[in-house]
């Protein structure tokens, strides 16, 4: 089964791991049809959201939904650059299998 995923990366800075999971929430929101929303945090205060999908189309398209144009554009005037967007097509390895 393919799957894609569509990453948002986004600096906040060190600390701010409840703004991210808020902004993960909006974008969350937004991904209807996705088959899992992940945040990914660490202490440097950078962060990532990654949606996955089933269809690439739907990866290709997702940062262009209107919910979630609007948390990029907010992002974007908060921190005075537009997050990173990337799709990538993804494989899955189960760790301990032949």
């Amino acid at each position: 089964m393919a799957l894609y995923g569509t990453e948002i990366v986004f600096v906040l800075g060190p600390g701010m791991h409840e703004e991210a999971r808020a902004v993960a929430r909006r974008l969350a929101a937004a991904a209807a049809g996705a088959s899992r929303h992940v945040l990914f945090l660490n202490d440097a205060g950078e962060y990532g959201a990654l949606a996955e999908w089933s269809v690439h189309e739907d990866a290709a398209a997702y940062a262009s939904r209107p919910a979630t144009a609007a948390v990029l554009d907010d992002l974007t005037a908060r921190l005075g650059r537009r997050p990173s967007v990337r799709v990538y097509a993804m494989e899955e390895h189960v760790t301990g299998t032949d």
